[in-house]
């Protein structure tokens, strides 16, 4: 079957599906159900209720306002952390949400139930990482109503990229009367080499036509600066070799939000957005090998990549008598444009050019699901649904690496298209069964055709068991899955190093790593197992997870062929076996009802590749989040918050030839953050916020070797403070 006909069946099997769900909507209205939904709960709202799944609330945002990212404030949720996408500690200032040590990569991030992946338009590098901030700061935080924080089996259920977690961004809604709010933020370090923030924002909602059509929009403007070049010069090498402070932000937000309801029933929901992302240059480079250039760039303040992203998105909910259905169609394009990058060798990923090139990621996604409650035997929830999603990436600055003077590479052009494309189509099936009053059953079933790496098979089993008034077993498993990335699947993408950068296990010549569109997909088997404790606003909770991560795909360290000159011709491939395994755990005492103190931990057993011995990204042993909220009064409220992290410990095994007696295997200690903040409410209109972050001033400096566990800055004491203006 040639790809134009298999794409058009896989469009019209996916249409199909939103015909019929189309038919069952507009089947029967004549009855009054706008409440039906609440009336049982879906399998998605009880895996909602499973130990892997955390929530920040609107309040928690107001009392804990991020400085840019909301990453910033998912990382204090248990099982998560920031890191890079690999152990090698490469733009290890541009950290991300990882998710039980799975790596950034293996978080999905969604808005509003949709998926985000702007970050697949930015090239991915020879050790697994990229030159990007994520896709967690798209939606600014005065703007979320409520983000979920899903790990574990109760996240497979979403399809390719979540084998670690789910990041569900939750956006405010539309108001029945006209409201509006003005904010303005800004974070002031008491250090004059870091970067300060300003940030202001609007939101506007209300109706445009009574109980009929409403309105929701938003604005926000947000610059963070950056450090100074030199600030980590006691870990420089030489005068142009930077290891980089962090990289400064401007983002610009506008986003609108149509509510049209078309009867009690039935609401068909517009919503579209406009964003761009700046960094704000200091220097940083791939294996911290400045040049002239970079460092003049760092000096200059420039920025040197931005992300401009779309987002469109249609959404019909209707609620009926036999259940309820969601259809979805979303449209986004990501232009990522930033100053090109080497891709050989020690220079891949320095900037070498003062010209911006452009990629071009295109994005579309129809989607339908229905919940359909009923009674056999027991009270049942079925959901069933389909999904069809098409990516397409035009990045020619990507494909310009060309072979070593007189080598040939049968087969293969130096002029070859940075255009590369993916679809993929997926049904499933997940039941809510009531088996008893205290026994909740999820088996579910969900299977996904991707046209590069074939069919894959997710079937999940969760259940929960309420053993009497305050004690609840939950537990899971499933298995989870990610597709290959457009640019490992991507016969034209070629890197090369002369030596240095091949696998320590090939002695001799230089090699070139090439894209292989026979990739298997990723899988990994996650299971979890706890105990639940709930009585009287007191928490607890601890559960124990585990992992078994089959067919990473990493750069290969077999030889598949070779070039006219003999030298080595590799190809991104799928590793063995990794395991992740560990225990998270929740313990919250309402001391009174205005004082409460809320802590969760995240022990981390193993993260490990079991081709390598080496750890699957750099995160510590254990993690420790705190904090105690008074209510000191209606109006006015404190609170106190402590992080702990404990050590963090690098790669331990050579991998490239590079590190063939160079590794330095220095880890980083554990250390402690402690914040404090007090919010006063003066009226209806204006609240203000202030506080302190890192009281006790403990500052960190990334180290210069790649090979350390110190990858990053820890950023010192800090003033905040934020107005919000009401009406």
């Amino acid at each position: 079957m040639n790809n134009k006909t298999d794409n058009t069946q896989h469009f019209r099997l996916s249409l199909l599906s939103l015909v019929l769900f189309s038919g069952f909507a507009y089947a029967d209205n004549n009855h009054d159900s706008t409440e039906l939904s609440d009336v049982y709960v879906t399998a998605e709202r009880q895996l909602q209720q499973s130990l892997g799944v955390s929530e920040i609330t609107k309040s928690d945002l107001e009392k804990r306002p991020v400085v840019n990212d909301i990453a910033e404030i998912v990382r204090t949720m248990p099982g998560v952390n920031l890191t890079g996408n690999t152990a090698s500690g490469q733009r290890g200032n541009n950290r991300q949400i990882d998710i039980r040590g799975m790596g950034p990569e293996n978080t999905l991030i969604l808005i509003d139930g949709r998926p985000v992946n702007s970050r697949n338009s930015v090239r991915y590098s020879w050790r697994g990482e990229r030159d990007t901030r994520g896709d967690s700061n798209w939606i600014p935080a005065e703007d979320i109503e409520s983000i979920e924080v899903i790990r574990g089996p109760a996240a497979a259920r979403y399809g390719s990229g979540a084998t670690g977690g789910v990041v569900n961004i939750v956006t405010k809604k539309v108001s029945k009367e006209f409201h509006g709010s003005l904010n303005y933020f800004t974070n002031q370090p008491i250090h004059n080499e870091e970067g300060a923030t300003h940030r202001v924002g609007f939101n506007l909602s209300g109706p445009i036509i009574k109980d009929t059509l409403s309105f929701r929009l938003y604005g926000n403007y947000n610059k963070t600066d950056a450090d100074l070049p030199d600030i980590n010069k006691s870990t420089q090498k030489s005068p142009t070799n930077i290891a980089a402070g962090k990289e400064g932000v401007r983002n610009k937000d506008v986003g609108a939000h149509l509510a049209w309801q078309l009867t009690p029933e039935q609401t068909l929901i517009l919503d579209s957005s406009y964003s761009r992302q700046g960094n704000i240059y200091t220097g940083d480079t791939q294996g911290n090998n400045g040049s002239d250039l970079t460092q003049q760039l760092a000096n200059d303040g420039k920025e040197t990549n931005r992300m401009y992203r779309q987002s469109y998105a249609l959404v019909h909910d209707g609620v009926w008598e036999w259940g309820d259905t969601k259809i979805t169609a979303q449209y986004d394009r990501t232009t990522n444009s930033r100053l090109p990058e080497g891709l050989a060798g020690a220079t891949e990923g320095q900037i070498n050019k003062e010209h911006f090139k452009d990629s071009l990621l295109k994005s579309g996604r129809l989607a339908a699901e229905a919940n359909i409650p009923f009674t056999w035997g027991v009270e049942h929830v079925l959901t069933v649904g389909s999904e069809y999603t098409r990516d397409s990436l035009d990045d020619p600055a990507s494909m310009v690496q060309g072979f070593m003077p007189g080598d040939v590479i049968e087969g293969m052009d130096t002029q070859r298209s940075g255009k590369t494309k993916a679809h993929n189509w997926a049904i499933f099936a997940e039941d809510n069964i009531s088996l008893t009053p205290r026994t909740q059953l999820i088996p579910a079933l969900r299977f996904d055709y991707h046209s590069t790496s074939g069919g894959n098979l997710s079937p999940g089993l969760n259940i929960s068991q309420q053993l009497n008034d305050y004690f609840t077993v939950k537990g899971g498993i499933a298995r989870a899955y990610k597709a290959p990335n457009l640019y490992q699947e991507n016969p034209n993408y070629l890197l090369v190093t002369r030596g240095n950068g091949c696998p320590i296990s090939i002695a001799t010549g230089s090699c070139y790593l090439r894209g292989n569109s026979d990739l298997k997909p990723e899988t990994s088997i996650n299971k979890e197992i706890g105990v639940e404790f709930v009585k009287d606003g007191y928490l607890a909770s601890l559960a124990y997870f585990h992992n078994d991560y089959k067919n990473k795909i990493v750069a290969g360290d077999e030889i598949e062929g070779q070039t006219s000159l003999g030298n080595n011709i590799l190809q991104w491939s799928n590793a063995k076996k990794a395991v992740v395994s560990g225990f998270e755990g929740n313990v919250t005492i309402p001391f009174t009802d205005r004082i409460k103190w809320v802590n969760n931990f995240t022990y981390m057993i193993q993260s490990k590749n079991k081709d390598t011995g080496n750890p699957l990204s750099v995160i510590p042993k254990y993690t420790i989040n705190s904090s105690l909220a008074w209510q000191t009064t209606d109006k006015f409220d404190t609170l106190l918050t402590f992080t702990h992290y404990g050590r963090q410990k690098p790669r331990q095994y050579e991998e490239s030839r590079i590190d063939n007696g160079r590794l330095s295997k220095q880890e980083l200690g554990s250390y402690g953050i402690w914040s404090v903040s007090a919010g006063y409410r003066f009226n209806k209109t204006i609240d203000a916020r202030v506080g302190v972050n890192n009281i006790f001033d403990k500052r960190l400096y990334r180290q210069a070797d790649n090979s350390s566990a110190q990858t990053y800055n820890e950023a010192g004491r800090a003033i905040y403070g934020n107005l919000k203006i009401s009406f």
